[in-house]
């Protein structure tokens, strides 16, 4: 199907820091340009530069393992997915995620960037019960009333004149 992919790095990295030396992020592809540079003459046993003949075939050419990539943002996108594409969530807030996740368990649908399973772990450990909420809530409320009080104690004493 797709035969491995030629990686294509700029002439020196392997020699400056700021090229990619144990960078991997900084690595990218420059065109060799000098006069001697062993990657623009083609010399055996240096890199390769880019050239015709290395894209893929146009049918391949976008696909992941296969299949085609489609963005969902909701439910209903997901219901429309065929056999031969994959699902990319888009950025959506955790109570739409919530239902993608759910919907793709229960249908077995695959999703790429997203572990539906374990999303949902995560969600429920995250997820504080509303019992012990609600008595901390009360807790701060009962808190919240006893100081006020005893300011307007200490203030009516103060403002009283003195006999």
């Amino acid at each position: 199907m797709k035969r491995k992919k030629q990686i294509f790095l700029r002439a020196g990295y392997t020699m400056i820091s700021k090229l990619g030396k144990r960078r991997k992020k900084k690595r990218k592809y420059r065109k060799a340009t000098g006069i001697d540079n062993k990657v623009r003459l083609k010399k055996r046993g240096h890199l390769r530069n880019v050239s015709i003949g290395f894209r893929n075939e146009k049918e391949i050419r976008g696909l992941i393992e296969g299949l085609k990539p489609v963005l969902i943002s909701n439910v209903e996108e997901l219901k429309n997915i065929k056999k031969n594409e994959i699902a990319v969530v888009g950025s959506v807030g955790k109570k739409k995620k919530k239902e993608i996740a759910e919907y793709s368990l229960k249908n077995n649908i695959r999703l790429l960037n997203l572990n539906p399973k374990k999303f949902l772990e995560e969600l429920e450990k995250s997820r504080v019960p509303l019992e012990i909420k609600k008595e901390n809530v009360k807790e701060k409320k009962s808190e919240i009333k006893d100081d006020s009080k005893e300011l307007n104690e200490k203030e009516s004493k103060e403002n009283e004149p003195e006999k």
